[in-house]
């Protein structure tokens, strides 16, 4: 799989903000055939577009008024069949979080929490017209670049990110969860970072220092399953990320994710998806 990196010196000094309308992009990564991921965020307002994505292996639609919003390291296809239109912004995560002295401020935003919620989100003329103008104001501070530019950035930044979530939550009619409970985050951190050896309530709770009802209370109450459920999806999530992105086989992402035995990970794994491991790889290669 192809990776991006950030060019973090593209404009002569550090900086890990930048924007720029689609079209520049449009011949480059957007008509890229091969799977491809980002090492950053990614924000795409899109004022027209046709087409879809193929995102972790699920088909999005593409259409504007629209935004796309991706974390990093989201394996996707784009299969556009028009030159889209509308601007990008993509950023480190450290150039906002450093900022505000909060390590789970993104984590907090439910299109770049991965708590199950689509990366698309539909868009009215006039909010799209104000994202653009959010964004516009980014770029022409980035070509502008004088001494007290990175304070603007990260306030039109904060801005976007902010505004974004706001309709986000009333377009999906979800609970606003910028505060949400710091247990939960650190929940999801210790998931993504013990997935492939923890796969037990008990192990997490043991983690966070609470007890397994109180853990199970909390997933219930921020995303309407339990625990375990939760546990699978990070452990599934991470199942298919080997099957897209590398070359081991089956049996080695079994014993890398501590499954006793690769016909308890295809079990596993077709308990959930309905098809085989290596069914879902080549459906996804085709």
């Amino acid at each position: 799989m192809i990776r991006f990196d950030f060019y973090k010196n593209k404009y002569g000094k550090e900086l890990l903000i930048d924007c720029f309308n689609v079209a520049e992009i449009a011949n480059r990564s957007l008509s890229l055939q091969e799977l491809h991921a980002t090492s950053f965020y990614e924000m795409f307002f899109f004022k027209e577009v046709s087409g879809h994505i193929l995102l972790e292996g699920t088909r999005l639609e593409l259409g504007g008024p629209a935004a796309l919003l991706l974390p990093p390291a989201k394996p996707r296809q784009w299969q556009l069949r028009t030159l889209p239109e509308g601007m990008v912004v993509i950023f480190e995560g450290e150039f906002i979080e450093t900022f505000l002295k909060d390590n789970h401020f993104l984590n907090r935003l439910y299109y770049f929490g991965n708590y199950d919620a689509p990366a698309t989100l539909p868009l009215e003329k006039d909010e799209l017209d104000a994202l653009l103008g959010l964004s516009k104001h980014i770029k022409h501070e980035i070509d502008l670049l004088a001494s007290d530019s990175y304070h603007l950035l990260r306030a039109y930044l904060y801005q976007l990110l902010i505004r974004v979530n706001r309709n986000y939550t009333d377009h999906y009619q979800l609970k606003g969860n910028l505060y949400r409970n710091n247990e939960i985050l650190k929940f999801r951190n210790l998931l993504r970072q013990h997935i492939r050896m923890k796969q037990t309530v008990k192990e997490y709770a043991d983690l966070l220092d609470v007890n397994r009802n109180r853990l199970n209370h909390l997933c219930q109450e921020t995303f309407g399953k339990n625990a375990l459920s939760i546990i699978h999806d990070e452990l599934l999530k991470s199942c298919k990320s080997d099957l897209l992105t590398t070359g081991k086989t089956i049996s080695e992402i079994s014993y890398e994710h501590n499954f006793s035995a690769p016909s308890n990970f295809v079990r596993f794994f077709k308990s959930l998806t309905r098809i085989s491991p290596a069914s879902y790889r080549q459906e996804y290669a085709n």
